[in-house]
């Protein structure tokens, strides 16, 4: 029964680094898609800036636009960062625990082993006496 309760609490542990590793993928992945999108609106603003054809007043109004969207890119960029830091620490956290079920799992295997043990030499002595 103890080994059955050692063994769900070892598939849980390993259900939950799986679903961390999991999430920092996704969540490295967005990173990346937000950098990519940062830096195709920074060389689009760049570009369009510089292009003669446009009005001034034009010119600002994309520039504000481009500026908020920049600024909510910049917004999604921080959250992701703190995402991924809070994943990693997650997942640090989790392999302490699956390391700390591992020690446990392993004494607990040994006491059982230790308590066979006794007992099989208890019933050895047992049958000794009776003879």
């Amino acid at each position: 029964m103890e080994r059955g309760i050692a063994d769900n609490a070892s598939i849980a542990a390993k259900a939950q680094l799986e679903v961390a590793r999991a999430r920092l993928e996704a969540a490295v992945s967005k990173l990346q898609s937000v950098n990519s999108e940062l830096e195709r609106l920074h060389m689009l603003h760049s570009w369009r800036l510089g292009s003669p054809s446009w009005s001034s007043y034009g010119k600002r109004a994309r520039y504000i636009n481009w500026e908020k969207e920049l600024k909510e890119a910049e917004e999604d960029l921080e959250r992701l960062n703190q995402k991924i830091l809070s994943a990693k620490d997650h997942k640090a956290k989790l392999d302490t625990a699956s390391f700390l079920l591992q020690v446990i799992n392993n004494d607990l295997a040994a006491y059982m082993e230790s308590k066979l043990k006794q007992e099989d030499d208890d019933n050895e002595n047992s049958k000794g006496e009776l003879l």
